[in-house]
């Protein structure tokens, strides 16, 4: 597999970019209604809030991690 060109790495870091601002939020709105106590269920639903909770750091960060990826590969001589 051939180096990527530092004009392919920009693009991809771009589009990283944008995916990581379409999808930072995306579990924002589940989390603030489960805080509001939204849904209701005892522990099933306390379950439910800390599996969002594991899966909205999860999710942040892979797309952190996938940013700084990238970047490593752009700053490396």
């Amino acid at each position: 597999m051939s180096t990527p060109s530092p004009l392919q790495l920009q693009f991809l870091l771009g589009r990283i970019q944008m995916l990581s601002d379409e999808h930072w939020h995306l579990f924002t709105a589940s989390r603030r209604a489960m805080d509001d106590h939204a849904w209701v269920g005892g522990t099933t639903s306390r379950a439910f809030a800390r599996e969002l909770d594991r899966s909205d750091a999860a999710l942040h960060a892979e797309l952190r991690r996938a940013l700084q990826l990238v970047r490593d590969e752009l700053n490396r001589p």
